[in-house]
Order: C-alpha cells, then structure tokens, then sequence
C-alpha cells in the first residue's frame, strides 16, 4: 500500500515538470474541444486566411450536375416518343407483310436501336443549348431556371421518324423481311409518297389560283412547277415547318425555281403580289435555289470530264486500231521522235521541228 501511494505521488509530480521542460506531450487530462490558448487559436487563424480556395471545377460541378440531370430527363421522353412512333411502323409493317413472331421481335430490337441511333442529333443540341445558356448561372437557383425554361424541341418538328429514315432500319427490314414481303411494303411506301407529294401540290395549286387568279394556262405551267417543287422539297418542309401550312408557305413552293421561270408566266402585277405574299419564307428558298445551281455546276463539270475523258480513250483507241505507235524519248532539243504508226497527227513544234518516222512514209521534219 505504502508503495502504491508512492507510485502516484511521483506521477503528479513529473506532469508540470514535462510542461515546464517544454516537453510536447499530448496532456492526458485535456479536455476535447476545449479552448485553447491565444497563441494557439491565432496560429490556427492565421492558418484559416491562408488555407486556398475551392477548385474552380469543384465549385461549378453541382451546376453541371442539374444541367445534366435534367437534360437526362428530357432525353428520355424523346426517346419514348421516338420508340413509341416506331411501334407504330412495326405493326404497319406486321399487317401489310403478315410477319411471324420472330420477325416481328427483330424489328423491335431494330426498332430500338434506330431510335436511340437518332438521338444523337437531339443530344448535341440540348447540350449545346442548356450550357450556353445556363454556363454562369448560381447554382442555387439553377433548378428554377430550368424548370422555367420549359420544353424544347431539339430535333425538328417530325424528330419522331427520323428512326425510320436511318440505313440501320432500312436494313433491318431487308434482312428481317423476304424478298416478296420487301417489294410488298416498298410499293406501299411509294404510294404513300406519291400521294402525299399530289395532295400537298394541290394544296399550294389551288392556294396560288385563289390568291393570283390564273387562267387555265397558267393553272397549268404553275401545276408542273408546285409538283417537282413537293417532290424535292417536301420533306425539307415540314421537317422545317412542320404539319401545320399558312396560305404564304403553301404558296412559297412556287419559289423553288428562279425569278425568270415565273415571270415567264405571270404577269408583274401577279408575280409581284406572289413574292409579297410568300417574302417571309425566302430566306428558306433562297438557300434551296443556291444548292440546287451548285450540285447542278458541279454535275456539268463532272460531264465535261467524263465526255472530255471518253473522247481521249477513243482517240487512243483509234491509233491503236492504225498501228502500235510507242513513244520512244521525251522531248530532246525541240523535237519528238516516234516509231511505227499511221495516220499520226502532230500539233506544234518546237523551234526545231517536229521529227516524225512512220512504217510507211519517209522521214519528215514538221517546221
């Protein structure tokens, strides 16, 4: 017991000799979050002011975040909308083609695969269009803005079928169908088109006959133009329009041609009240007229070289029927010398001739 009490006297007794000594030792009776003294708390201070500030990525990912987030939730409604439109082609095709149930769930995966193929359109334009908008914003008030922001359309007015235009889906359809059953819903599709083509140039015929009162004439040559106009052209418009026509767009068809082919038909007073009517819709025409005239110079310059091409092989191949003639030198001193052929014709000539040698003519020198 006497030993004991020893033992404890001497352990208080060294503690305030391990301070005094400046013995840093963690102090066994300290309390957690006690305060600590002032030269403590003012070096953790000072500390404090110098710490450096949050990175700027760290700071900003809550905002890409939200931006992501909601751009998620949109892209999976247009996904839905776009599956939901190729559910319908599916059963269009099932009936007109009587397809089995193997080849019915083909076309869905297919299906599948084509609408999410034709999102990536939609998502490079919503990306491009929340962040532009939304790049500096507080983050805190991010979700707001968004909602406020609404719904837009990212992918054109008929967005939905753009799966079936895709190759992926077209070629599903010819590995998944027969041959019968491929030219079955091809002659339909045809159809189809044809019939929307001559319904929609009614439409813009009749609208411009209501507008400029042609006569029968004219009703005529107008027809022509409205019809090879909605058969390029139809579905650049209502991608860009969509379903719904005002009378200056149906009758801005005519616009797809230059000036000069409807003044040749129209009198000023008609053509003038025509281009008054439909002027809100030239910037589009106009960018249509100015691709057609460069695909249709660039087809003519591919002409010319073709007929320019065909027209020296069969040359070539003319003086090859007359006799091999080999060229058997480059050109030396101003003169050309060639062995064996007939019927050779030589244009120009360099200040010393031309040296020509045939199987059956004697040496000539060409000045």
């Amino acid at each position: 017991m006497r030993f004991l009490t020893i033992a404890l006297f001497s352990c208080l007794a060294t503690a305030p000799l391990a301070a005094q000594n400046g013995i840093d030792e963690p102090d066994p009776f300290g309390v957690v979050g006690e305060k600590k003294g002032d030269a403590a708390a003012e070096e953790e201070e000072s500390a404090g002011k110098t710490a450096p500030a949050p990175d700027t990525e760290d700071a900003k990912a809550p905002l890409d975040a939200q931006i992501s987030q909601h751009i998620l939730k949109l892209a999976e409604a247009e996904r839905d909308n776009r599956m939901s439109f190729m559910r319908i082609v599916i059963d269009d095709v099932v009936r007109l083609c009587e397809l089995n149930d193997e080849q019915k769930e083909r076309l869905e995966l297919a299906a599948r695969g084509a609408s999410e193929r034709s999102m990536k359109e939609w998502h490079e334009q919503a990306e491009r269009y929340f962040r532009t908008r939304l790049e500096s914003a507080d983050p805190d008030a991010i979700k707001e803005m968004l909602d406020g922001m609404g719904s837009v359309n990212f992918g054109g007015n008929r967005s939905e079928e753009e799966g079936e235009s895709l190759d992926l889906w077209k070629d599903a359809l010819k590995d998944v169908l027969s041959d019968d059953q491929v030219k079955r819903y091809e002659a339909v599709l045809e159809q189809r088109e044809a019939d929307r083509i001559d319904a929609f140039a009614g439409m813009s015929l009749s609208t411009i006959d209501d507008h400029l009162r042609l006569t029968p004439d004219q009703k005529a040559k107008m027809g022509e133009i409205v019809h090879a106009s909605a058969s390029e052209y139809l579905n650049d418009v209502q991608r860009y329009w969509g379903d719904y026509f005002e009378r200056g767009m149906l009758m801005s068809l005519a616009n797809a041609v230059e000036e000069d082919s409807l003044k040749a038909i129209l009198t000023e007073q008609q053509f003038e009240r025509l281009r008054e009517a439909t002027s809100n819709f030239d910037h589009f025409w106009d960018q249509k007229r100015r691709l057609k005239r460069a695909k249709e110079k660039a087809a003519e310059r591919r002409k010319n070289g073709e007929e320019e091409k065909a027209y020296e092989e069969n040359e070539a191949g003319e003086a090859a029927q007359d006799g091999p003639a080999v060229l058997k030198g480059a050109i030396k001193g101003g003169a050309i010398r060639i062995e064996g052929g007939k019927g050779i014709i030589i244009k120009g000539g360099g200040a010393q001739g031309i040296e020509i040698k045939s199987d059956d003519a004697p040496r000539q020198e060409v000045q």
